[in-house]
Formats: C-alpha cells, structure tokens, sequence
C-alpha cells in the first residue's frame, strides 16, 4: 500500500513538473508581460498600463495546466480579449471556464470584453444566458465571426444590467428581440455583416441609445425608425441605399450626426430633414450613382448646421436656397462633382462659413462677384481643378479672414491686381499652379465680359504681406520681378516649377537665397547672375533652391558661380543649388556644378568683336582670362592672323591649327606673342626654326607632321624657352648622332608628353638605348678619352707622391728658394719675442771657417739673420755656462760646426746638451748640426749626439746644396731686407736622406766639466770654440 501510495506520488509531482516546464513567462518591458505555453495551445499577454488582458488560443485549450502559475491570479484587468478560443459548453460560465487559472474575482469586475473569432475552435452552438453569468458589471461587449445563429436565444443579455456599448462585427446574423433587455444601451454597432434589412423589433425598445451604426453592411432600403427620442448620430455609410422616404428620420428629433457616405442615392428630398432641427453635421459622400440631386431648401432652417459634404456625388446643378436660413454652416465641402456654376446668391448669409471646399468641379470663366460676398469669417478656400480663367477684383472682396486660397489646376490667365487686396493682413498660403499665368512687369488693362480687369502682374502679390507659401509652378512665367522682394517679407516658401524663366539676375537669386525654400525646377534657366565679391562672408542660406531640370549652360558666365560652389570654405553650400546640372555645353552634360573644372567654363567670343579670325572659331576662357583660337580643320594652308586679346580682355591665347595644310610657322599678327599654347598636329610642317615661336610658348604640339630633324639653334631655343610640354610623335624623324633631337628627347623626357611613343622613321624609339646604339663609337670614343685622362692623373698623382716622399727636404727648400708655397713651410708664432735668430757653437781651430765664409753669408743683406757670435754678444765677466745658456735660450737656432776638433771638446759637449735639452723643452728642432769635416764613424760618438745624428736632418758643407739647406733650416718666414728676423721654424724630427737606422736607446746624459778645467778657458765671448788649448 505505501508502494502504491508513493508511485501515485510521484505521478503528480512529475505531472507539476512537466505542466511548469510547459510556459515560458517573458516580459518584454514594463508595460507587457508575454506567458508563451506551446504545449498547452495558450497565449496569454498583459498590458499593465491600460489593464488589459488577451487570452489567445491556437487549438482547444487546456486551462486546467495553468493553475500551478499564481502570478496570473494576480493580475489586475478591466479589459479582456477572449481570441480564437472555444466558447464554453454546456452551462458552464466563461468566469468559471477562466478562473482555474485568474482570479474569479477580478473576472467578475472587468468593465469590457471581446470575443474574437471563436468559432474557429468551436463546435455550432447557439449563445447561451449562462455564458455571460457573473458579468454583471460588464459595459462593453464586442462579438466578432462568431456562428450564424448565436443569437436566437432572446433571453440572451439578460445578465448584463449595466452593459452601455454593444458592437457586433462580421457576423452573418443580427440580435433581435434579445436586445430589448439592453435598456442601459447607448451606442449599438452592427457592421461588416452582410445584413440587408434592419428588423423593426431590433432598436425600438432601446429609449436611451444615443449612437446607431449599421456601417459597412448591404442595406438597400430603411423603414421609418420608431421614437428614439435620444439618438444623436446614425451611420448608413458603405451600404447600397438607392432611396430615403421622407420621413425615416422623422422619430429622431434629437439627431446631430448623420452619415450617408458611400451609397447609391440619386435624390434627397427637401422634407428630409423636417423634423431634425439639431442636425450639425451631414455626411453624403462618394455616393455611386448617376447623380445626386439636392432638392432646393434641403437644408434650410437647419440653424444648428455646421458641417456638410456631399463630394463626389456626380451633382451638376445646386439650387439657390440649398442653405437658406442655415446660417451657423462653418464647412461646405461640394468637391469633385459636376458643377459648371453656381448660383450667385447660394452662400447668402452664410456669415459663418470658414471652409469652402469647390474642387474638382467644372466651374468656368469667372464666379459671381458677390458669391461670396456675406462669407466674411471664410478662411479656405478651395477652387482646384476647374476651369476658371479669370478672377476679378470683386470675388474675393469680402473676405478679410482668408488665410489659404487654392486656385491650381484652372485655366487662369488673368487675375486683377486688386484681387488680394482684401486679404493682405490675413493670407498665409497661395496656389496659383497649374495656370497660364504671364505675370508682366507693367499692368495692362483688359475687358473680361462687362468687367474691367487690370491684366496679371507682379503686382498683385504688393499687397500679401503675410503669405508664407506662394506656388506658381506650371504656369508660362519667364522671368522674376526685381521689386518682388520688397513687398512679400514673410514668404519663406516660392514655387516656380515648370515655368519659362530663363535667366536669374543677382537681385532677384539674393532673395531667394533668404527663403527656406525655392523651387525653380523645370524652368529654362541657362544662368544665374552670381556676384561672389558681392556675398558678405558670413551670411547664412535659410534653404537650398531647387534647379533640376533646368538647361543650364555651365559657361564662362557661370565660373563665379562654380568658383564659390567648389570654395572649401564653403563646401557645406555645396547642395545650396539643389539639382544644378550642366545641360551644355555636351562634354558638360549632367555634372554637378561643383563637379566642374573650372577650365571648361568657356563663352564663345562674337565675331563683332574684330578678334577672331574668320576661318576660325574663338572663346573666351574664365579661370586664367584666355582667348581660345581653335582654327582645327579648317583647311588652312599659313597661320591666319593673330590679334592681340587684349581686345577681348583677356591676357593669353591658346592657338588650335590642327588637321591642317600648314607647311610653315610664320609670325603672323601682334598676337602672335601672345600664344602660349600652340597646337599644330596634323600638318604638312617640314621644319621648324627658333623665330618662328612665340617668346612665351608653355605648350608646342608639333605631333602628326613631316618633320625629319631640328636644327641646334631650335633645339637651343626650345631649352632656353619656357617652353613645359612638348609633343614630337607622329613625325618621320631621322635618328643620328647629328641630329640633336635625340640627345634634346632623352635629357627632357618629362617635358615630352609623348616620349613613350617617339619613334624614328625606322620604327627604333628614341630613347636612351637607341641614343647608346646608334652613337656606340662616339660614346665609346668619350670613354676612352675620360679614361685616359683619368689614367694619366692617377699615375700623375702616384709620381707626385713617390717624389715627395724621396725628395721632401730638396722639393721644400726649393719652394722656400723661390718664394713658392710658403704656407707649406710656414714657422709658429712661439719664438716670436726671441733675440737671435741662431747661435753657433764651433771649435777654435775652426774659426775661420765661421768668420770668412758662414757668419758673413748669414749676415749678408740676402739672408739678414741675426747672430749671436761670443765675441760680440757675450757679456764681459759672466760665467761661461751661464752665457751658453742664455744664448741658446735667446736663439730660435744652434749651429752646431761638428768636426774632429769639436768632438773632442768638453764645451761642445755642453754646448750641444744645452741646445738639445731646449729642442725637447720647446718640442722643436732648434739644433743645426753642419758636418764640416769628417767625423769618422757616427758610432763612435758620444750617445747622446750620436743618437740625435740618426733621428734628425744635418747639412754637410762639401754639398752643392749646403747654402738652400741651410737657409731652409734656419727661421724662414719671409721678412723685409734691413729687417732682423722675429721667427723660426722647427726641423723635422726624421732625416729622410740619413741611412741609419733610428736608435732604440736614449741619448746618455751629458757629463759637465767642471769650470777651473784647465780645457775650459775660452778664448773669447762671443763665438763659443770648443778647444780653449
């Protein structure tokens, strides 16, 4: 038994299961909340905000699935929507087929409820009293395509005890006597459903039903209703009604509204309305007959009428006391019928008319004058789509109040100048479209029947101060009046739209350019007179004019125009000039102005003018101010004369001569030089020369002649000149080395625009590979030359260099013997404030040497040194060291006389140190050695002079050069003859002409004698000897 009760168990908890996982609850924002259940065959939706609830099913329903979902008890609603699903059977109620899963109470409350389609998923079953039980306060019930027989039970309403709104839809039969239970009724609505005839039974009890509506049904005929002494409005719209009697309307004291629209009724009766003294508003239209006819007085004393329209109802003929005594009409809407005129006397008294609505009729000529006479609060009023031809002064006289006038599709030619005279305080809107209006400059009297008519001009519009929106499109305009602009200053919309207007001056585009909008489409304007200096930088455009279709001759004329259309800064004007295309000239055809280069806006210049020549066509180019002469296949066998454009004011000329016969270039005309662009292919040219071009020639196009070869002088002429595009193709030119085409061709490929395809007369292209083949030997022999020079300078400079190395000192004291170079073996400028320019320290026994041949050579007036000799510079009574110190520190040099008798002296010894120790301290060679004798072998030597003898120059006396040598040693910046010597120079550390090997010891210290050394005693002060025995 537990098994079993535990198995049931679980049965229902998977039941629940499976029945919550059946819904999917979403809520697509506040306001709607969507429970999708599939399985179920549910829908439900709810709209919190207007508390409405729609609960749709797709097969037959199973609610009892929905009762695990408490949220839908919750629900609050006062509108429910019962759609597609099956009604309930038996006895049972629609609240207790719903509640399983909504509140019962809240079911009960809800105010209105519709069936919708029902009997989709229901079986035929009449309507029964239990469906509606607990519906008690229900107000609304809509029932759509329910069964054909759902209301035969008469006892069918009888729950509803507050219901005020019945609306039955698309059902194919009708409540009858079971609506007498609705006594609270106040709006019945049977429409869509097919009925013919309206059964007496059906309203008769209904005493407090205010609006009937059997709209959209088949009804040919309606009885006399009984007594509804509340029913306010009623709709027999969409029904096939041919006929009314009389009196059907006659228990309806009270009915304000009445719909007839959409019939088939030929005649209202005069008596129709007898009883119906609160009749506002009276709608007959679209009634689809041969023609309604009005009886006279229909509609008089009718003093509560506001509203009637009776459009499309094929009238032709109205009589004159239609509206007699009806005063209150505010809106007569007589449109799209048949009429050819109207009584003059037909709106009379009508004082409070606002809307008039005549359109679509076939009124003719001219109204009555005083038609309108008494329509003093008129605001609309509508007279399209007749045939009116003239409006006078008188028509519109009366009507101070009319804001909208609508005049299009006539046959107007002629409106007076005072006829909106009336109505420039009041008139915001006026079409005159579709007309043949000319609007000329001057007023011109005309006699229209027995009326004076002042002929239509621009004038007319003088007086409409307030019109806001004017259209003329379709009318025979062909031009704006200037002072047009001064007197509409709140018009801010003009249409002018397929007229004849050919050309816009530039007052007439800056006031339109200050509207909103501008429709000039369709015109036939070729230019708009437009002055860029003339536009204030920051003025604003209020709207773009709209110029499609127009055959715009985008010209020289035009070039300011497109000039500020193309301006960056105004870029965002671009569609200011909306629809703006180019019509001519044909390579123009369809571009946007802006799109336009400005190079092809050109005027053709007259002949009158005396420029162009007569075989020849000329223009006149805007951008750069140039005169185009375009001579092109005019069978020309000479250049014709060229006049200067300065006659035309323009600064250049473009000449056009070819596919001609011209076998010359000749200098024809004071304009010649004038011409920077000459085009003369396709001619029988056979030589160009320099004088035949103009001095100021940009473009040359010679392509297409018979030219063979250009002579050097042309070809210096063409490099020389400003001469930037050249074309040379097409001719049988000769390729050699002696014709400079070539070389001129390959060195200015990117002057020559067709270089690509410049061909000899052999077919060979001329370019820089044909120049390299046929000129192989010259270029070959060039190269040899270039070569060879090069070749010579190498080896030229490789000798020079061998030369210095080997011959430094000889080549540098040779410069220095000639004055040459002297940069070369200029001296510093550290021993400039130096006494002596050198010292010489010798032996005693070689005196002589130095008194007779060296100190007079170097004292002499062609070397001018300065000496310290001992026995003239050297002070009485000093210490001999310290003179010997002294004299090298004040001496730029140190002649050192070496031979066997100094190298045995102990001084020399000295002497040579102090000068050696001074060359390091000043990091110069101030030490001269001269080999006087020989001196045995330099390894004997002391260290220290041993190794100075390898690392640096020495002079011998036995050589030829001893005297250049010695020179070149001593301080040698140039000076004045008579002038001591200020400078010195230092020697070189490497004496290239000595073949010993440089040492790799230091020199050894020098050993100083003591100064009571019986060796030391001198026998003089000024030349220092180095033996004193």
């Amino acid at each position: 038994m537990i098994l079993v009760w535990m198995y049931c168990l679980m049965v229902l908890l998977a039941a629940h299961t499976s029945a919550y996982d059946q819904c999917t609850a979403t809520k697509k924002n506040e306001t709607i909340s969507i429970w999708e259940c599939p399985r179920m065959k549910i829908k439900i939706t709810y709209v919190n905000v207007i508390q409405h609830l729609s609960v749709a099913c797709s097969d037959k329903p199973n609610f009892e699935l929905l009762r695990d979902y408490p949220e839908l008890r919750r629900l609050t609603f006062k509108i429910l929507v019962y759609r597609y699903c099956p009604l309930p059977v038996g006895n049972q109620s629609l609240v207790e087929l719903l509640s399983v899963f909504l509140n019962r109470t809240q079911l009960s409350s809800i105010r209105s409820i519709a069936f919708d389609d029902n009997a989709k998923h229901s079986n035929k079953v009449t309507l029964d009293p239990h469906l509606f039980s607990g519906l008690q306060n229900l107000q609304l019930l809509k029932i759509n395509n329910l069964t054909t027989n759902a209301f035969d039970n008469p006892h069918l309403f009888k729950h509803f005890l507050h219901l005020n709104n019945l609306i039955i839809t698309s059902n194919k039969c009708i409540p009858g006597k079971c609506s007498h239970q609705l006594k609270q009724l106040e709006t019945f609505s049977i429409e869509d459903s097919e009925i013919s005839i309206i059964p007496i039974e059906l309203v008769s009890n209904l005493t407090h039903l205010q609006s009937l509506s059997f709209r959209n049904n088949s009804l040919k005929q309606v009885e006399r209703f009984a007594m509804l002494s509340s029913l306010t409005h009623l709709n027999f719209g969409y029904n096939q009604l041919v006929s009314l009697h009389n009196d059907v309307f006659y228990g309806l004291p009270k009915l304000e509204g009445l719909d007839l629209s959409s019939n088939k009724l030929t005649r209202l009766s005069a008596e129709l309305f007898g009883k119906n003294k609160n009749l506002m508003d009276f709608l007959a239209d679209n009634q689809h007959s041969s023609g309604l006819v009005l009886e006279d007085k229909l509609f008089a004393g009718l003093i509560m009428l506001q509203k009637v329209s009776v459009s499309n109802c094929n009238i032709t003929v109205l009589p004159e006391k239609l509206f007699a005594g009806a005063t209150e009409i505010q809106i007569i809407n007589l449109s799209n019928n048949k009429l050819r005129s109207l009584p003059e006397n037909l709106f009379r008294n009508l004082s409070n008319l606002v809307e008039l609505n005549l359109q679509k009729n076939k009124l003719k000529s001219m109204l009555p004058d005083t038609l309108l006479a008494d329509a003093a609060q008129l605001q609309t009023l509508n007279l399209c789509h007749n045939k009116l031809t003239t409006v006078n002064k008188h028509l519109l006289q009366s009507l101070g109040n009319l804001s909208k006038l609508q005049l299009s599709h006539n046959l107007l030619y002629l409106i007076d100048v005072d006829a909106f005279k009336s109505q420039s305080k009041s008139l915001t809107s006026l079409k005159l479209d579709h007309n043949r209006l000319t609007l000329h400059a001057k007023n011109n009297g005309a006699t229209f029947g027995n009326t004076e008519i002042n002929s239509s001009s621009w004038v007319l519009f003088s007086t409409l101060h307030k019109v806001r929106r004017l259209d003329l499109s379709y009318n025979a305009i062909d031009h704006l009046f200037v002072p047009f602009q001064n007197f509409m200053e709140s018009l801010h919309t003009l249409i002018l739209s397929h007229n004849l207007i050919t050309h816009i001056g530039y007052a007439e585009l800056s006031f339109l350019f200050n509207l909103e909008g501008v429709n000039l489409k369709s015109n036939k304007i070729a230019h708009l007179d437009f002055n860029l200096t003339s536009i204030p930088s920051h003025h604003l455009f209020n709207g773009p004019i709209q110029l499609n279709d127009n055959p715009f001759n985008c010209d020289c004329m035009s070039y300011p125009l497109v000039t500020y259309l193309k301006a960056e800064s105004y870029s965002s004007k671009s569609d200011m000039l909306e629809g703006l295309q180019c019509a001519q000239p044909l390579k123009l055809l369809g571009l946007q102005l802006q799109d336009v280069q400005l190079e092809d806006l050109i005027c053709a210049i007259d002949a009158s003018s005396g420029f162009c020549p007569a075989e020849c066509k000329c223009y006149k180019r805007a951008v750069d101010q140039c005169a185009i002469v375009n001579c092109t296949a005019s069978n020309l066998t000479r250049v014709p004369v060229i006049h200067s454009p300065s006659i035309i004011e323009c600064n250049f000329i473009e000449l056009h001569l070819a596919q001609n016969n011209i076998r010359y270039l000749s200098n024809e005309g004071e304009g010649w030089n004038s011409v920077r662009w000459l085009n003369v292919s396709n001619n029988r040219l056979i030589a160009l020369s320099a004088e035949s071009l103009p001095k100021n020639l940009e473009l040359l196009d010679v392509s297409g002649n018979q030219l063979t070869e250009i002579d050097a002088v042309f070809i210096q002429k063409l490099k020389s000149s400003t001469l930037l595009n050249i074309t040379l193709s097409s001719n049988p030119w000769k390729c050699d080395c002696a014709n400079p085409l070539l070389t001129f061709a390959v060195d200015n490929a990117a002057r020559i625009t067709d270089y690509v395809v410049l061909q000899c007369i052999d077919g060979q292209p001329i370019n820089s590979a044909t120049l390299k083949e046929l000129c192989a030997w010259l270029t070959l022999f060039r190269l040899y030359i270039v070569s060879a020079a090069v070749a010579v300078a190498f080896i030229g400079c490789i000798l020079t260099i061998w030369l210095y190395v080997k011959y430094n000192l000889e080549i540098k004291v040779w410069l220095f013997k000639h004055n040459l170079l002297q940069w070369f073996a200029t001296e510093e400028q550290i021993d400039m404030n130096k006494r002596y320019d050198a010292f010489i320290s010798y032996s005693h026994k070689d005196e002589e040497f130095v008194t007779k041949e060296l100190l007079p050579k170097l004292e002499s007036e062609e070397l001018n040194f300065k000496i310290c000799w001992h026995v003239r510079d050297f002070m009485p009574g000093e210490m001999i060291a310290n003179e010997i110190t002294k004299a090298v520190e004040e001496s730029r040099r140190t002649i050192i006389i070496l031979s066997l008798n100094y190298l045995e002296s102990v001084w020399g010894q000295i002497e040579f140190s102090t000068a050696y120790l001074q060359s390091l301290a000043d990091k110069c060679n101030r030490v001269i050695p001269i080999i006087y004798q020989d001196i045995g072998d330099i390894e004997q030597l002391d260290p220290q002079l041993q190794a100075y003898l390898k690392t640096n120059t020495y002079v011998r006396w036995d050589d030829p050069w001893f005297w250049e040598k010695l020179h070149y040693a001593m301080p040698h910046k140039r000076r004045l003859k008579g002038v001591q010597g200020t400078d010195n120079m230092c020697m070189e550390s490497v004496d290239k002409r000595n073949p010993l090997k440089t040492p790799t010891t230091t020199t050894l210290p020098i050993n100083v004698v003591e100064k009571d050394d019986a060796n030391s005693v001198g026998t003089g002060i000024s030349v220092i000897s180095s033996e004193r025995e």
